[in-house]
């Protein structure tokens, strides 16, 4: 996710991620709850393959992550904080 977010790689997306609600976005209120690339899952009542797109699957663990991992500048670095996050989470 984090080289989608960032435009390193490309993807022709069908049905593209979908940003979260404005808590989360930058301005006076913005980022109160998590970083401001976070994502809100897309309904799929009706549709079991829907339910387990990537999208969907990625976005619980995706938003739970600090903005100092998703702010990341680079890939090596982002993998560097995230593995650092992931350690701290599991003491």
């Amino acid at each position: 996710m984090f080289k989608l977010t960032k435009g390193i790689n490309e993807v022709s997306w069908v049905n593209p991620p979908v940003s979260a609600s404005s808590l989360s976005q930058p301005g006076p209120a913005g980022c109160i709850r998590g970083h401001a690339r976070r994502l809100s899952s897309q309904a799929s009542n009706k549709c079991l393959q829907r339910a387990n797109t990537f999208t969907n699957r990625i976005v619980n663990e995706w938003n739970a992550l600090p903005a100092t991992v998703t702010d990341a500048d680079s890939v090596n670095k982002f993998e560097n904080r995230y593995d650092a996050f992931r350690s701290g989470q599991q003491s």
